[in-house]
């Protein structure tokens, strides 16, 4: 078996064993829903081509309503769906119309978006945890930029007792005949859908849409999937799933490829397993119940450790988030106030570490880059021998930097469609920031730093930091950018075989706690900036 043979192997075992896993959590697939899933399936056995943004902007100028497929438990689905809106010209009238919520809703909707009720209100109002369920955080940059653009939003969806596979049908007829509707009442105005990706085959809501308003009307409609299987491994077999971003399937018809399925699948996992541990938590305080995430960052442990021919074993890891009350135990026993303080504002920011004094591993969130990087993160220290959390600053700044270039590594393993900010955005970002903004003072560090950092591999070692930042906070937010650019450039070396395992792993084994690693740190640069940029802005990339 060869290294892409491997590869692809080891992908799919995660991809399947994931599918496998939200099966048994939803249980076996109805006769009805199978069928809906078999007629989804047979989009993308047609020929497909690699395409461009501007062909998908050129094919959306020609259409009246474009459909965007929706998976609702994956971020990066609802991040993209902002992203297409937000490449829409400013002078064409739209309307935003969603799965997400339910047409009866329609009044408490445009109330919440004229600012007549808070956000809390609205929720409750329209019992968005009961009837929807999907983390609203994901959905609401949505809400937010319908809100600044004055744009009508527009409930697609219809209540039932019991929502499940015999009701699709029904709610394919229904959200179709609103669709036509609008188009109807608003023939100067674009319909942008947003709804689940399956109800996007042409023979459910865009077959209804044409019952009604007309085979011909079929042309107008674009829509575009987003991340297919099937798609994602043909692509993977020709070695293009780094680089393809988007395909055409036909004239009218794009396949938007963001994530791998495994990493769709996981976070579903995630989301499901979530929001079991919040039913059991109703019924039950007893912190056994709490969902136990050390199985989910092990798995990444052993695929990393073996795409590396690293021998880690998970003997050693421990898992825990904020809700567990033996983790706080260890914490305020072993760390004095001051680095106490310090983790708790990591926590507070919502960022994944690894305490190896204690052989803790903290989990900020439970997605998959959070998960994947943390078990690189895990792998460093086993592999490196670290012994002392990094908590001084600037002293440990380039620590810091290395040991988040090494996360965002390890989770592109896992995730390779993920994408870091490069000298570019962070430029963009400053030029967008108003002089007391929040994180300015970061994005100045992460710059000055960067370009320090030139300035010494390439011959003046005697270069001093332009910056001085007043809060040491701003080291954590430069090292987290900083790094991410690191790992980026690190992994699209290592992918193009520019860089070996062997040279990973030696890189691994370097600590960051030592006196020498500042020196260590450069000749790490020095390498790692020899090797090409991936991608110029990931604003680049849909």
């Amino acid at each position: 078996m060869n290294d892409l043979q491997k590869w692809i192997r080891i992908r799919k075992d995660l991809y399947l064993q994931m599918r496998k896993q939200v099966r048994h959590r939803l249980g076996e697939d109805t006769p009805e829903l199978m069928h809906y899933h078999k007629v989804y399936d047979k989009e993308f056995s047609k020929k497909w081509t690699a395409s461009t943004k501007e062909a998908l902007w050129e094919q959306m100028a020609q259409s009246q309503v474009v459909m965007v497929g929706d998976f609702h438990a994956l971020h990066q689905s609802q991040k993209a769906q902002v992203r297409i809106l937000r490449h829409i010209p400013k002078d064409r009238k739209i309307i935003l119309a969603v799965e997400f919520f339910e047409a009866a809703d329609q009044e408490k909707i445009n109330k919440y978006l004229a600012g007549k009720i808070s956000e809390r209100e609205f929720l409750k109002s329209v019992q968005w945890q009961s009837k929807w369920g999907f983390p609203w955080e994901h959905y609401r940059p949505l809400l937010r930029w319908a809100q600044k653009h004055k744009i009508s939003v527009q409930g697609l969806n219809k209540s039932y007792k019991k929502r499940n596979a015999a009701t699709l049908k029904s709610r394919d007829v229904f959200a179709g005949k609103k669709i036509a509707e609008l188009v109807r009442q608003n023939p100067e105005h674009l319909i942008f859908v947003i709804y689940g990706d399956l109800h996007l085959a042409s023979s459910h809501i865009p077959k209804e849409i044409e019952n009604i308003l007309g085979r011909s009307f079929g042309k107008k409609i674009l829509r575009i999937f987003q991340n297919a299987e099937q798609i994602y491994f043909q692509l993977l077999n020709r070695e293009l799933e780094a680089t393809t971003d988007l395909v055409r399937i036909s004239q009218n018809t794009f396949c938007l490829m963001s994530v791998p399925p495994w990493v769709k699948w996981q976070n579903y996992l995630m989301y499901l397993e979530q929001a079991y541990d919040v039913e059991l938590d109703e019924d039950d305080d007893d912190e056994d119940s709490f969902l136990d995430y050390t199985d989910h960052v092990g798995r990444y442990v052993k695929i990393i450790s073996e795409e590396l021919g690293l021998a880690v074993t998970n003997a050693n890891l421990s898992v825990y988030t904020a809700r567990d009350t033996s983790f706080w135990s260890q914490v305020r026993e072993h760390y004095d106030v001051k680095k106490l303080r310090w983790i708790e504002s990591l926590i507070a920011e919502e960022m994944s570490f690894y305490l190896p004094e204690i052989g803790a591993a903290y989990l900020a969130r439970g997605t998959v880059n959070h998960a994947a990087s943390l078990a690189m993160r895990y792998v460093h220290a086993q592999s490196s021998g670290t012994k002392r959390f990094l908590t001084e600053m600037p002293q440990d700044f380039f620590g810091f930097i290395w040991l988040e270039g090494v996360a965002y590594f390890g989770s592109k393993i896992i995730n390779h469609k993920r994408k870091a900010d490069t000298i570019a955005d962070i430029k963009a970002s400053l030029s967008s920031r108003g002089p007391s903004d929040l994180g300015k003072e970061a994005l100045q560090l992460a710059l000055a730093q960067k370009m320090h950092e030139l300035m010494v591999i390439t011959g003046v070692p005697q270069h001093r930091l332009q910056a001085s930042p007043r809060k040491k906070w701003s080291y954590v937010l430069a090292a987290n950018l900083l790094g991410g650019m690191l790992g980026e450039r690190l992994y699209g070396g290592y992918r193009k075989k520019m860089i070996s395992p062997a040279t990973i792993i030696n890189f691994l084994k370097k600590p960051v706690d030592g006196s020498g690693f500042n020196v260590a740190y450069y000749d790490l640069l020095e390498v790692i900036e020899s090797l090409p940029a991936p991608f110029h802005s990931k604003r680049e990339k849909l």
